[in-house]
């Protein structure tokens, strides 16, 4: 059974995208359920607060994580491709 969007991801970013979806249903949930039938006093008011906080947290580390390891690989995959053309000097140098 295929969980939200498996089949256009590699399966540990799979698995990430099942943990920060649920992550922000669960937090939809609790603010909504704040929001509608919570009684309003100050404590109430904060945990919605940070849990939208949270919310935005998230999905920013989510995008940013994202670019962050592309990036990554991309490199990794330019300095593999150099060693294997030969234009790159792999070899190490160890001096007593």
């Amino acid at each position: 059974m295929k969980f939200f969007m498996d089949h256009k991801a590699s399966p540990d970013w799979a698995v990430r995208q099942r943990i920060i979806i649920l992550s922000l249903l669960w937090i939809a949930a609790i603010v909504t359920y704040l929001a509608v039938w919570g009684r309003p006093i100050a404590l109430s008011d904060t945990i919605a607060m940070n849990l939208i906080l949270l919310f935005g947290g998230i999905i920013g580390s989510y995008v940013f994580g994202a670019v962050w390891e592309t990036n990554s690989a991309r490199k990794v995959a330019v300095a593999q491709q150099a060693i294997e053309q030969g234009e790159a000097d792999a070899t190490v140098e160890v001096k007593p």
